[in-house]
């Protein structure tokens, strides 16, 4: 027996005539069902941020041709991670965004050094001077370039 059919038996629940039914019905309760709540799953990331992530990995190496290369990369996947990711914003939006500013940085800095270098060697420019101060002398290293 449990304790509280043994209580109510103690406090006259059976034994002189009175109904010792103390239980609670739980069954006649007035809530409605409720249908559990659907769960969702987590959005995935979208076609624009997958395609500004790889953009931005390919930018950062692209740099080395003449910079041009990766700040193009970078900007367009720059705007397809910002596009993106007013959708959904996953890590992989967000990783898309981050490499596609760094392939712009260095986009920049290897467009500014091979402009530089290209002048250099033309023999123009303040790098041409940096050069010879540093003691390269390109016509003794046989390099033909145009003076204009």
């Amino acid at each position: 027996m449990d304790d509280q059919n043994y209580v109510n038996e103690q406090n006259g629940g059976g034994s002189n005539g009175q109904s010792g039914n103390y239980y609670q019905d739980y069954t006649t309760s007035t809530q409605q069902y409720q249908a559990p709540p659907q769960q969702t799953r987590p959005e995935g990331a979208n076609g624009l941020q997958i395609a500004s992530l790889i953009l931005g990995i390919l930018g950062i190496p692209g740099c080395c041709c003449y910079g041009v290369v990766g700040l193009i990369f970078g900007i367009i996947g720059l705007i397809l991670a910002l596009i993106g990711n007013k959708k959904n914003r996953s890590g992989i939006g967000i990783g898309g965004l981050v490499c596609s500013i760094i392939a712009i940085l260095f986009g920049i800095i290897g467009t500014i050094y091979y402009a530089l270098v290209i002048m250099g060697m033309a023999g123009a420019g303040p790098f041409a001077e940096m050069l010879e101060d540093m003691g390269f002398n390109l016509e003794e290293m046989n390099y033909y370039y145009y003076q204009y």
